[in-house]
């Protein structure tokens, strides 16, 4: 009995421990060339150690813009949208990554990575 109740109390350490950044959504919806589009990702409200780091293949002159920095504040860099009239079919990359501190003192890292898809 002892070893169940003791098999319990480590299994619910370890999922304190293992704690994941919740970034919405999982994937981004296809855009269609000459019909606006408009996508956000949620990044869950945690404190950002040294900010976000975004980047993106989206090219200047692909119709589409991305824009950081769109929520709510104190919490103003954990909105980025996606917005235009895409003018060509392609397929885009976005990556996000950055780190917040967890209950323990160590930092949690997160990296998402999404691709864009422009249909005819």
């Amino acid at each position: 009995m002892k070893i169940k109740a003791l098999y319990l109390l480590f299994s619910l350490f370890l999922m304190a421990c293992t704690q994941e950044i919740q970034i919405t959504p999982k994937v981004l919806p296809n855009a269609v060339v000459g019909q606006y589009y408009n996508a956000k990702i949620e990044i869950e409200k945690v404190t950002l150690i040294d900010g976000l780091f975004v980047d993106t293949s989206i090219p200047i002159n692909s119709g589409l813009k991305m824009y950081t920095g769109v929520g709510q504040l104190p919490y103003s860099e954990h909105t980025i949208e996606i917005k235009g009239t895409p003018t060509h079919s392609g397929q885009y990359r976005i990556v996000l990554e950055g780190a917040t501190r967890n209950a323990y003192g160590g930092n949690i890292y997160f990296r998402k990575e999404y691709d864009l898809v422009v249909v005819k």
